[in-house]
């Protein structure tokens, strides 16, 4: 088989298609392009002393793989990183190779396999029946295969770290919701804490919470009695109650029943857990009940009911597991609350003996604004009415019409807030009329008064209230057991009294908190502002300073978020926000706020942390926008960037520690890792780039850069072909500033099209000056480097066919180059735009070639007339055999693809004869010359044809000035 041909069927085998088991297809290939007998893609297994075949291709067949030991193999020499050749009696030489022998086989060629980072992982075999004499393709051929197939192991490997890693963090966010259900429950507890007014009704509510929404089968609390040592049970729910009615659990020592959790969390008043229950010793004497009941695991939390009396809240799941830590402090934390809430219900119940003393002297305080104003108005309402009920209400927004309760008092004493509709009570006809009074019956006509607070009332009054445009803000409404018999007269006038001073408060409230809520919140979100945000901020810190806590705070900035307002519109946008927030907002827990600071930047608070909790919320953050934001048939997927900095160690102050999140969070955008924590130097190297940024949009404007031009020589008669446009900037007051530096900043501030644009541009006014000069040679070509991102550009095309007929240049006379990473991002458009290039004159090179990971299969279809061989390899190819081959099978691809072959980074003669004995066409480096300005560039190269020779290298290197001081050459636009 010819070489091209090999090479060509080569290039459709390295293609993997999903489709396709890579390996055995890439061995059937193999075996048919080098005429093989046998070909075997091998791996060196862990320990380097036996091997795996992945793929076994035997006489154009795939045969099952096999494992065998490397000692006194051939394949154990190429395991030297070697290339090893047998041309004939291979089986003699290997007596003890058994394969070789079993296969009869006659001649061997081995190829050693290598990752992309040197690491030795196997080797390709061809194994012949008959001598082999002409190895020079079939060696070729196997060692770009065995570049392949050591990327395709690498990938491997690397894909079965990320499935290892995948398996933790699905096991890390099993826990993490289990976490945050007991998370949930604790605050689900705390609001019954608060709100209950009984203790057997709280204790009950909190089972029923620990089964609806803590997941577990069954939750029951009991008591410790004294007399007998046993726990009785209070209160209970969930599947298999009647599981209690069958145990008779102890808290002694000394019985076999008070082994079980609950008997010991009562003696030694701490959490306990166990699982699995049916096998456990400690709860032998109810073991077969549980197994009945289907109950698995059990947690039993200490509870305190009161000086006199312990008790324990017991929860019981189906499944065996074991429970963290984290969840078992916070369902103590539960049990501490609810043992709090239970003793301040029986402290409530002592105080309210005392809340008639308290009352006479509240009743003698003259009515002022404040918290408790309409509590002590609705008390003197009805003690000044002789009322049995006085409710006071704001009126709803919204259709029924409805009221929630601001104060009520029914027997003197007060009722909690609810919230009513009017339909089915007086108020709810004629509420246009200022007051309604109807003196008896009123149960009769409006049955559904009774339901308002409770018991039979025989007359209502109720009144309006109103704010200063007459418009109805709330109601009085007063309720008597007994027929009304006073005077309506003046019950209107003493009403009246009530309503004004009511309604006044009433619409000052108002006012203050749509007040309040316009300057303290943002109006698109409903969340904090900046200002409100800011004044918590500064209180957290003075509690954490006070306290010795540290704090995290969070910026978050949505990324590409203005490309939906750019192309939706603003409307469209202000509902992505709000979903945004939304979901922010419901995956943060107590002690974690948030807060937008304005357009697509939020920002999170998180007390009393450390770094392990901070990483917890940032992951619930990240994790919140992994779903897409479906909004009016558009599908938006998001994410965002997080900087986090703490206090104190990253700021004392708020301005301070909001700056230091912004700059964490510009870091974590820029190298694309979701957040980052902030550190110290990111604040220098942000001020650095950010001064680079405006001095270099200034410097394009006044045109303060410069462009150089290193030649680019033909090897073979050492005449100057071309030369490479490179881009130099010297700052009045920074210096020489290297391109890798300020190309990086043009890229991360948008500016790099804008550059590349000026390159091309000066570059063809340069071309043209030349050749009106008519000087003694010109250029074949002058090659501009162009950036990833102008080639994303689909206008690419006519862009620079603009450039060059302002220019009045033919664009035969220009390359453009670009690397391998920038034409794979979307190697599809860059086919499509690198055809209408070449169909337009532009000649193409694919720059850095060997450094990127393109595919061979857009490589040939890739309108690319030369490759450039990157200066890594190039360096030390006299001093190193990989980067040897390396060089060397990049030349002969290239040859076989019809492609001219460029060096990089020639330095020394040794490596360009070396290079011109391979077959490589062009070559540049410091051996020919330095970048030289364009004066300098005309004087020496233009001026008089120059030769390569070993005698004028040094010469030419070093003639001109260096006007980049030795700084690495980097195009223009291309980081």
């Amino acid at each position: 088989m010819d070489a091209r041909t090999a090479f060509r069927l080569l290039a459709d085998g390295l293609s993997r298609e999903p489709s396709r088991d890579f390996f055995p297809w890439l061995s059937l290939r193999l075996a048919s392009i080098v005429e093989a007998d046998v070909l075997a893609v091998v791996r060196v297994l862990p320990g380097g002393r036996m091997a795996r075949t992945l793929s076994l291709c035997v006489d154009g067949a795939i045969v099952d793989n096999v494992d065998y030991a490397l000692a006194g193999t051939p394949c154990e020499k190429v395991t030297e990183r070697r290339v090893c050749l047998f041309g004939r009696d291979v089986a003699g030489d290997f007596p003890d190779d058994v394969m070789l022998v079993d296969l009869g086989a006659e001649a061997y060629l081995g190829v050693p396999v290598l990752t992309p980072d040197d690491r030795l992982v196997g080797l390709v075999a061809a194994i012949y029946r008959r001598p082999l004499t002409n190895s020079g393709v079939a060696q070729e051929v196997l060692s770009i295969a065995a570049a392949r197939v050591g990327s395709e192991l690498a990938n491997q490997q690397a894909e079965f770290a990320l499935a290892s890693t995948e398996r933790q963090l699905a096991d890390t966010h099993h826990q993490l919701a289990r976490t945050n259900r007991a998370l949930t429950l604790l605050r689900l507890v705390n609001r019954v804490v608060i709100r209950s007014a009984d203790e057997t009704a709280l204790l009950s509510e909190v089972c029923r919470l620990a089964v609806e929404e803590g997941g577990y089968q069954l939750a029951w609390t009991g008591v410790a009695q004294d007399d007998e040592q046993r726990i009785m049970p209070l209160t209970c729910s969930g599947e298999g109650r009647e599981f209690l009615d069958e145990c008779h659990f102890s808290w002694a020592a000394d019985r076999p029943e008070g082994q079980a959790p609950c008997g010991r969390c009562i003696r030694e008043q701490t959490a306990q857990l166990l699982s699995p229950l049916v096998t456990s010793p400690a709860y032998a004497p109810f073991a077969d009940v549980a197994e009945r009941y289907g109950l698995a695991t059990e947690v039993a939390l200490p509870l305190h009911l009161g000086s006199d009396r312990q008790g324990v809240l017991v929860l019981l799941m189906n499944t065996a597991l074991e429970v963290s830590d984290d969840e078992l402090a916070l369902l103590q934390e539960l049990a501490d609350n609810l043992s709090w809430g239970v003793s301040a219900l029986r402290l409530r119940r002592e105080q309210e003996r005392m809340q008639q003393v308290v009352l006479d002297v509240a009743e003698a305080v003259t009515a002022r604004s404040n918290d408790q104003f309409f509590d002590h108005l609705a008390r003197r309402l009805a003690g000044a009415m002789m009322a049995d009920a006085a409710l006071i209400a704001r009126i709803d927004d919204g259709v029924p019409l409805s009221a929630s309760m601001l104060a009520g008092v029914v027997d003197g004493q007060p009722v909690e807030n609810f919230s009513f509709e009017f339909s089915g009570i007086p108020c709810g006809e004629n509420f246009h009329d200022a007051e309604r009074i109807i003196p008896r019956w009123v149960t009769t006509d409006f049955p559904l008064v009774e339901r308002l607070v409770g018991g039979p009332f025989q007359a209502w009054v109720d009144r309006r209230l109103e704010d200063a445009s007459g418009d109805a803000i709330g109601v009085i409404i007063l309720l008597f057991r007994q027929p009304l018999l006073a005077d309506s007269d003046s019950i209107r006038h003493l009403l009246s009294i009530f309503a004004a001073g009511a309604a006044a408060e009433l619409e000052r409230r108002r006012s203050d908190t749509h007040i309040r809520h316009l300057a303290y919140f943002d109006p698109g979100t409903g969340l904090p502002n900046r200002v409100h945000f800011m004044e918590r901020l500064h209180s957290a810190i003075l509690q954490a300073r006070r306290e010795g806590h540290r704090l995290a705070l969070m910026f978050l900035d949505l990324n590409r978020f203005k490309e939906i307002n750019d192309s939706q519109g603003h409307d469209v946008g202000d509902e992505v926000l709000r979903e945004v927030a939304t979901r922010f907002d419901a995956c943060l827990a107590p002690g974690e706020s948030l807060a937008r600071l304005g357009g697509d930047e939020f920002v999170v608070m998180v007390e009393q942390t450390e770094e392990i909790h901070s990483a917890q919320v940032v992951g619930r953050l990240l994790n919140a926008l992994a779903s897409p934001i479906l909004f009016d048939g558009h599908r938006f997927n998001l994410d965002v960037s997080i900087g986090v900095a703490f206090y104190p160690e990253d700021g004392d102050g708020p301005r301070e520690l909001l700056k230091n999140t912004d700059i964490a969070m510009y870091h974590a955008k820029e190298c694309g890792s979701g957040y980052r924590f902030y550190a110290p130097e990111m604040g220098h190297d942000l001020r650095r780039r950010l001064m680079l940024a405006t001095r270099l949009k200034e410097a394009l404007k006044n045109e303060k850069l410069e462009l150089c031009y290193q030649p680019i020589i033909a090897l073979d008669s050492g005449s100057l072909v071309g030369a490479e446009v490179l881009c130099r900037w010297f700052d009045n007051e920074l210096g020489w500033i290297s391109p890798t530096e300020f190309i990086a900043v043009a890229e991360e501030r948008g500016m790099i099209s804008e550059l590349g644009e000026w390159v091309m541009s000066e570059a063809c006014r340069q071309l043209a000056q030349w050749e009106v000069a008519q000087l003694a040679i010109l250029p074949e070509r002058l090659y501009v480097n162009l950036a990833a991102a102008q080639f994303e550009e689909p206008q690419l095309t006519r862009q620079l066919c603009s450039i060059v007929e302002r220019a009045g240049v033919s664009p035969g006379r220009l390359g453009l180059e670009i690397t391998e990473s920038g034409f794979m991002q979307d190697p599809e458009q860059a086919v499509r735009i690198t055809e209408q290039l070449r169909e337009r004159g532009f000649a193409l090179s694919i720059d850095d070639f060997g450094t990127g990971y393109s595919s061979l299969a857009y490589l040939k279809r890739f309108a690319a007339h030369a490759v450039k061989i990157d200066k890594s390899f190039v360096s030390d190819m006299l001093t190193d055999n990989n980067d040897y081959s390396i060089v060397a099978t990049i030349i002969a691809m290239a040859e076989r693809l019809g492609l001219r072959s460029v060096a990089e980074g020639v330095e020394t003669p040794g490596q360009a004869k070396a290079l011109k004995s391979m077959g490589c066409h062009l070559a540049q480096g410091y051996l020919f010359s330095h970048p030289l300005n364009s004066d300098e560039f005309e004087r020496l190269w233009l001026a008089e044809a120059q030769h390569y020779s070993t005698t004028n290298a040094g010469s030419a290197a070093n003639a001109g000035s260096t006007t980049d001081g030795g700084q690495e050459d980097v195009a223009a636009n291309r980081g």
